[in-house]
Protein backbone atom coordinates (compact mmCIF):
# COMPACT_ATOMS: atom_id res chain seq x y z
CA UNK A 1 0.00 0.00 0.00
CA UNK A 2 1.25 3.45 -0.88
CA UNK A 3 1.72 6.07 1.79
CA UNK A 4 1.67 8.92 -0.73
CA UNK A 5 -0.30 12.03 0.13
CA UNK A 6 -3.61 11.83 -1.78
CA UNK A 7 -3.20 15.50 -2.72
CA UNK A 8 -0.25 14.47 -4.91
CA UNK A 9 -2.11 11.63 -6.64
CA UNK A 10 -5.01 13.51 -8.24
CA UNK A 11 -3.46 13.59 -11.71
CA UNK A 12 -2.60 9.90 -11.64
CA UNK A 13 -6.09 9.14 -10.34
CA UNK A 14 -7.70 11.07 -13.19
CA UNK A 15 -5.63 9.08 -15.70
CA UNK A 16 -6.43 5.74 -14.02
CA UNK A 17 -2.74 5.25 -13.25
CA UNK A 18 -2.96 4.15 -9.61
CA UNK A 19 -2.86 0.70 -8.10
CA UNK A 20 -5.95 -0.54 -6.26
CA UNK A 21 -4.78 0.56 -2.80
CA UNK A 22 -3.86 4.05 -3.99
CA UNK A 23 -7.14 4.38 -5.88
CA UNK A 24 -9.12 3.40 -2.80
CA UNK A 25 -7.23 5.90 -0.64
CA UNK A 26 -7.77 8.72 -3.11
CA UNK A 27 -11.47 7.90 -3.46
CA UNK A 28 -11.86 8.06 0.33
CA UNK A 29 -10.07 11.40 0.34
CA UNK A 30 -12.18 12.80 -2.52
CA UNK A 31 -15.35 12.14 -0.54
CA UNK A 32 -14.43 14.96 1.86
CA UNK A 33 -11.98 17.18 -0.06
CA UNK A 34 -13.79 19.46 -2.50
CA UNK A 35 -10.59 21.03 -3.85
CA UNK A 36 -9.12 17.66 -4.80
CA UNK A 37 -12.45 16.54 -6.30
CA UNK A 38 -12.46 19.68 -8.44
CA UNK A 39 -8.84 19.10 -9.44
CA UNK A 40 -9.63 15.52 -10.52
CA UNK A 41 -12.61 16.76 -12.57
CA UNK A 42 -10.39 19.34 -14.26
CA UNK A 43 -7.67 16.76 -15.00
CA UNK A 44 -10.27 14.40 -16.46
CA UNK A 45 -11.70 17.16 -18.66
CA UNK A 46 -8.23 18.13 -19.85
CA UNK A 47 -7.34 14.52 -20.64
CA UNK A 48 -10.56 14.18 -22.64
CA UNK A 49 -9.76 17.34 -24.63
CA UNK A 50 -6.22 16.14 -25.33
CA UNK A 51 -7.69 12.96 -26.76
CA UNK A 52 -9.54 15.08 -29.32
CA UNK A 53 -6.46 16.98 -30.47
CA UNK A 54 -5.69 16.77 -34.16
CA UNK A 55 -2.25 15.87 -35.37
CA UNK A 56 -0.52 18.30 -37.66
CA UNK A 57 2.03 17.15 -40.21
CA UNK A 58 5.53 18.44 -39.52
CA UNK A 59 7.72 19.74 -42.30
CA UNK A 60 10.65 17.32 -42.79
CA UNK A 61 13.10 20.23 -42.46
CA UNK A 62 11.73 21.08 -39.00
CA UNK A 63 12.06 17.49 -37.82
CA UNK A 64 15.63 17.32 -39.09
CA UNK A 65 16.52 20.61 -37.37
CA UNK A 66 15.09 19.48 -34.04
CA UNK A 67 16.97 16.18 -34.21
CA UNK A 68 20.19 17.99 -35.18
CA UNK A 69 19.88 20.29 -32.17
CA UNK A 70 19.15 17.39 -29.84
CA UNK A 71 22.28 15.61 -31.07
CA UNK A 72 24.37 18.72 -30.41
CA UNK A 73 23.46 18.99 -26.71
CA UNK A 74 26.32 17.96 -24.46
CA UNK A 75 25.21 15.19 -22.14
CA UNK A 76 26.13 15.26 -18.45
CA UNK A 77 27.42 12.02 -17.00
CA UNK A 78 24.82 10.56 -14.62
CA UNK A 79 25.62 11.21 -10.98
CA UNK A 80 27.71 14.31 -11.60
CA UNK A 81 26.62 17.78 -10.67
CA UNK A 82 27.45 20.80 -12.82
CA UNK A 83 30.32 22.85 -11.40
Amino acid sequence: MSTADPHTLTGAYALDALDDDERTGVERHLAHCASCALEVAEFEATAARLGLAATVPVRPALRAEVLRRIASVRQVTPGTAPA
